[in-house]
């Protein structure tokens, strides 16, 4: 490690084979001396998605001192800047007006339980939820703007708690904790590469810093030396995009699978934090985003024309053009399920998801989605099997049993909850669906404080805290739908109010 006296090559390095190759910068050992630091900051937060900007906010509101914002890539906000903008807030003032009047933190940390299969950290899970309505609060302070009268029940969850900024995108959010960090006198860099912690004697004291890199040229750039007086927060986000640590941590994941994460989702912070001792955790849980299109890179407008699809309408196989899962299931269930779906060469069977045209006249999902030809307009049965290429038979059939259980509110197949569903009639919205690597379920262990834990002690790291998706072992097997904004903004909140209380211990 990097300490006062010496510099030693990364284990993390090492750790990874060739993908040392993107971490710049790691030193060869050699006596050196008392390190020369170019600056200090009192916070340094790493990463600038919701968890990274809620931190630097919250730390300079708790009167933390001077703070500073480390961004490896030429724009601020990260994945959230490209997130569909949802966030499960129970008990928010959309939900009440609904009439919905008996949702609770309780409720919503039961369904992310259920959902996290026997692996989810209910203490921290109890501590995020517990936090929503100062996060909702945190939103319309700085001018965030949530869809009027938007609240809805998505996948894994008992209750309609989901609202959606206007104009459904993270950026929404991003750019305003942007700009009121801004005027709080927060400092953001961008292009600016961690490669290395300092240390000394369990202690996270600086960092060693490539700044003016380019993305993703290692040599780009040069070092310099940042003193962290008070903490430094990780909050670098998930490793989506690095295929050789996905294959490393879970070879049985498709490599084929598309990813809607930035291409800075690489996690090479998340390696050095490890490679200082930060005890990683559930690095094999990487979840897929089941409403992910082969006929659009990335995240694409595909996510929120599914939020339609899968309440009011059905998902079919083209092999025998029947149903086949519960369209209102968690992200886990509903992946599985889809992939599943496959030609006798193993090639993808990608099924199809229909709701009826008419019922969205003008819905800019559903204008755009036609618009950029991830989904088609067809106007019968017959036109949607041909296009397709599912049996016409038993696509008519699917189709009359589904409006049956529409009628009947029951699902005798899958048991899914119908009060959202329609009868379906002609034309019809129509779009392939396959799953995408969205989400690392993985990351370093961190206590209800946000404090990383170091495996060789199981204790706090002096000073070290990570938020946000760079943790791991909070969501279990698998994470709730609209669960991760909500946990990196009131992660960030949390972390300065611990960072605070240690400080003044």
């Amino acid at each position: 490690m990097l300490n006062r006296r010496k510099f030693l090559q990364l284990g993390a390095g090492a750790a990874v084979g060739s993908a040392a190759a993107i971490m710049p910068g790691t030193v060869l050992a050699s006596e050196c001396g008392k390190i020369s630091w170019d600056e200090s900051a009192d916070v340094i937060v790493l990463g600038s998605g919701f968890a990274g900007l809620s931190a630097a906010l919250h730390a300079k509101r708790q009167g933390l001192g001077s703070v500073l914002v480390l961004e490896k890539m030429q724009v601020i906000g990260g994945n959230s800047a490209i997130n569909g903008g949802w966030l499960a807030i129970p008990r928010n003032p959309i939900q009440l007006s609904q009439g919905v009047t008996d949702d609770s933190p309780a409720d919503l940390v039961n369904d992310q339980v259920i959902a996290g299969r026997g692996m989810a950290n209910k203490a921290i899970l109890e501590n995020i939820a517990n936090r929503a309505m100062d996060v909702y609060d945190l939103c319309i302070d700085s001018g965030v703007v949530f869809r009027e009268g938007f609240n809805i029940q998505v996948g894994g969850q008992n209750k309609p708690r989901a609202i959606r900024v206007k104009h459904g995108v993270g950026g929404d959010i991003t750019t305003k904790l942007y700009e009121a960090g801004v005027n709080e006198g927060i400092e953001y860099r961008l292009q600016h590469y961690i490669e290395d912690f300092v240390m000394d004697n369990g202690e996270i004291i600086g960092l060693k810093v490539r700044q003016n890199y380019r993305f993703p040229d290692a040599k780009t750039g040069k070092s310099i030396f940042i003193k962290a007086n008070k903490a430094v927060v990780i909050a670098t986000g998930g490793f989506a995009r690095n295929m050789e640590l996905r294959n490393a941590v879970d070879p049985s994941l498709d490599p084929t699978l598309d990813c809607t994460n930035a291409l800075g989702a690489t996690g090479e912070v998340t390696l050095t934090a490890m490679a200082h001792g930060a005890l990683p955790v559930h690095m094999n849980m990487i979840q897929t985003g089941h409403w992910g299109s082969p006929d659009e890179g990335g995240f694409g407008w595909s996510v929120a024309l599914l939020s339609i699809s899968w309440h009011e309408g059905i998902a079919v196989s083209v092999l025998n053009g029947k149903r086949f899962m519960d369209e209102r299931a968690d992200r886990k269930t509903c992946s599985d399920a889809i992939m599943k779906n496959r030609y006798k060469d193993n090639s993808p069977a990608y099924p199809i998801v229909f709701f009826n045209h008419d019922d969205h006249i003008g819905d800019d999902r559903v204008v755009r989605s036609l618009r950029d030809k991830m989904a088609w307009k067809v106007d019968s049965l017959e036109q949607m099997a041909e296009q397709f290429n599912v049996p016409l038979a038993d696509l008519k059939k699917t189709v009359a049993e589904h409006n049956k259980n529409v009628i009947t509110r029951n699902d005798p197949d899958f048991n899914r909850k119908m009060d959202t569903a329609v009868e379906l009639k002609a034309p019809f919205v129509v779009s392939r669906v396959w799953p995408k690597v969205h989400y690392c379920m993985g990351g370093l262990k961190t206590d209800v404080g946000c404090r990383v834990v170091d495996g060789r002690s199981m204790k706090p790291i002096k000073k070290m805290y990570a938020v946000g998706e760079v943790t791991g072992g909070i969501h279990g097997v698998t994470r709730l739908s609209s669960t991760s904004c909500l946990e990196c903004l009131a992660s960030g909140i949390i972390v300065a109010e611990t960072i605070k209380s240690e400080v003044k211990g």
